[in-house]
């Protein structure tokens, strides 16, 4: 029987020479595509510079991986092919098992769910031994290596062309894949290279390079850069790996907040002695600037004028830019972190929601002190079994992931208002218009052109509820109009929602109208997070323990507009925490940190944490402290990703 030789570690020149071919492909892009950093050419050179080196450093790792196991074991084939399988596929879970496992789920509506997703990361676990050996296999034909050389060039560039704000793992797969391509069919020459002096230098210098890359972690500055496109291959390898986040503020964390940690008693005097009906009602990723835009006029009549007879609040924000996620926490007044997320739903629907967690969501409460509670939902996780929006008495939503229509979820709510007597009532109703594929207005011009005139739909809609209630209910309704969250239309480099929290998508509009709210325009920074609190309070009813925010119906009074209690959002690991007019933005698997001031920076471009700001500091500060004294904490559970 053959002995195993001596482990001595080797570097294969293979990967290092497809890594370098990713980081020249990545160079042109962030040089095409990527707009001009506001520190100028300085932080630019650092992005080219730390891109080249962190690509580097992957095929560095890679080389050595496969250099030392393929020295090892070359005298055993098979089993060299059974390491490179299931290391590759291992890699593969980590890279794109959340992916693949919604996938599994979503073919055959959820049959053999755990069976097709061993498929799946089996499959992709092969594609890179495969493309490994129909590499080597080509590299020996003339032709047809070459072929494949273009196949691998047309992957990446297809690979910085497709959903470039998005979907890092696959972007990493594709690109690893077509690197695997090209080193397997370089074979010859690169050995050919490695028998010369110079060609091993070579090699030497690059592969050095790549272990400082490993050992030299960029600025924060340079992280943000690196992340903005999406062939960002080494530096997601190294925020997954080895990067830690800044570094702990010196500045001295504030006094622990006592929001959230005794029971709130209803204000006093009430807007009505009568039982109240309030509607609440939240638009779909609905911006508030479109909503405030006086340009929009003619397409907006009812928020136009709703802007004139309501408690119009301008700087309200949303908890997150999710659905899921901002309903939640506007439902049980607790933010992503403070909640219990597991996977929940069959097939297509099943993805992260708060099923299991226990912490009582605001219509539970309503429902104990007799309220009636009716939901009428354009999306089928508002069911109570969801956990989203539970303790609806009366619910109606769609039983499959189709959108339901505005009239679909509107109709039966104006037809259930019709049947409320003397009693306090609570209707609450989500329309999915507007949404991409901004199909459901206007069918030609921009995408945001479409998408103001879905967002007109919803204003049409919305204005027949408030007729409605303002006819059945004319001293004793309230009518609250928001938004789940905003949507983006390039900022930042994004579009659509969930990928960041930036202003344009936790800016949403919000108004009060009915029986005594003062109409005027509030400045006072809001959050959904406080509209549970406020409608347990028209009902007179204690806020309990648990819930972050706080009542607005003194605001809706014409009181003062102070509200001693923090303002957050979170997304995809994303946390952010207003400050005053400071913005801070902490991003865990980035490991990178933003602060911007709104009241100069609207538009969110100048990172203040990076000039080293005070304020950027205390904010920080503020908002590791906020969660690390709020957070769950549960054995064995810690904060998941929410794709």
């Amino acid at each position: 029987m053959k002995r195993l030789l001596p482990f001595q570690i080797r570097v294969h020149p293979g990967p290092v020479a497809g890594a370098l071919f990713v980081a020249v492909a990545n160079a042109i892009d962030i040089a095409v595509t990527v707009r001009w950093p506001p520190a100028g050419t300085p932080v630019r050179a650092a992005h080219h510079a730390f891109d080249v080196l962190e690509t580097l450093g992957v095929g560095f790792v890679a080389g050595v991986l496969i250099g030392t196991l393929g020295s090892w074991l070359r005298h055993f084939p098979q089993r060299a092919r059974v390491v490179y399988f299931v290391g590759a596929t291992a890699l593969a879970y980590f890279v794109l098992g959340q992916d693949l496992r919604h996938q599994a789920e979503y073919v055959l509506s959820g049959i053999f769910g755990q069976i097709l997703f061993a498929v799946f990361v089996a499959l992709s676990g092969v594609a890179l031994p495969l493309a490994h050996a129909i590499g080597l296999w080509c590299g020996r034909r003339r032709i047809l290596k070459w072929v494949i050389r273009l196949i691998a060039l047309g992957g990446i560039t297809t690979s910085h062309l497709i959903v470039r704000d998005d979907y890092a793992g696959l972007h990493a797969a594709i690109e690893w894949t077509a690197a695997t391509f090209l080193f397997a069919t370089a074979k010859l020459p690169l050995a050919r290279i490695q028998t010369r002096r110079v060609g091993r230098l070579a090699f030497a210098a690059l592969a050095a390079a790549g272990a400082i890359a490993i050992a030299l972690p960029p600025s924060n500055r340079t992280r943000l850069e690196l992340f903005r496109a999406p062939g960002a291959l080494g530096a997601w390898a190294m925020a997954r790996t080895v990067w830690s986040g800044p570094p702990a503020v010196t500045v001295a964390p504030p006094t622990r907040a006592t929001v959230g940690d005794f029971e709130v008693a209803p204000s006093l005097p009430k807007l009505t002695e009568q039982a109240p009906v309030v509607v609440m009602i939240t638009i779909d990723a609905t911006r508030a600037d479109v909503v405030f835009d006086k340009d929009n006029a003619k397409t907006l009549p009812f928020f136009t004028d709703l802007s004139k007879t309501a408690a119009t609040f301008v700087n309200a924000v949303t908890p997150g830019s999710q659905t899921s996620v901002s309903l939640t926490t506007l439902f049980s007044g607790r933010y992503f972190s403070q909640l219990y997320w597991s996977r929940y739903g069959k097939g297509s629907s099943r993805y992260l929601y708060p099923a299991e967690d226990s912490a009582p969501r605001f219509p539970e409460i309503l429902q104990k002190a007799g309220v009636l509670t009716a939901l009428f939902g354009g999306t089928n996780f508002l069911a109570n079994e969801y956990g989203v929006a539970r303790g609806f008495t009366e619910t109606k939503v769609p039983t499959s992931r189709r959108h339901s229509m505005a009239s679909e979820v509107l109709d039966p709510l104006i037809a259930r208002r019709s049947k409320i007597g003397n009693e306090p009532a609570f209707l609450y109703a989500h329309i999915m218009e507007p949404h991409a594929p901004y199909d459901r207005g206007k069918k030609k011009g921009s995408e945001f052109e479409k998408y103001t005139s879905e967002v007109g739909v919803a204003d049409s809609h919305v204005a027949r509820v408030a007729r409605a209630l303002a006819q059945r209910f004319p001293t004793r309704g309230v009518l609250i109009i928001s938004s789940d969250h905003g949507e983006a239309f390039g900022e930042h480099g994004t579009y659509q929602h969930t990928k960041t929290l930036y202003e344009e998508l936790l800016r949403v509009p919000l108004f009060v109208r009915g029986a005594g709210v003062k109409a005027r325009h509030v400045r006072t920074r809001v959050s959904l997070v406080d509209l549970g609190p406020t409608i347990l309070d028209l009902f007179g009813i204690a806020t309990p323990p648990g819930f972050m925010g706080l009542s607005l119906v003194p605001i809706l009074r014409g009181d003062g507009g102070v509200l001693a209690r923090p303002v957050l959002a979170e997304g995809r690991l994303r946390r952010a925490l207003y400050s005053g007019e400071v913005k801070v933005i902490e991003d865990l698997r980035r490991k990178v940190v933003e602060a911007y001031d709104l009241s100069r920076d609207p538009k969110e471009l100048r990172n203040l944490f990076d000039d080293r700001d005070p304020r950027a500091d205390a904010g920080l500060a503020a908002l590791r402290a906020f969660f690390a004294e709020h957070e769950i904490k549960r054995p064995g559970y810690s904060h998941p990703y929410k794709p």
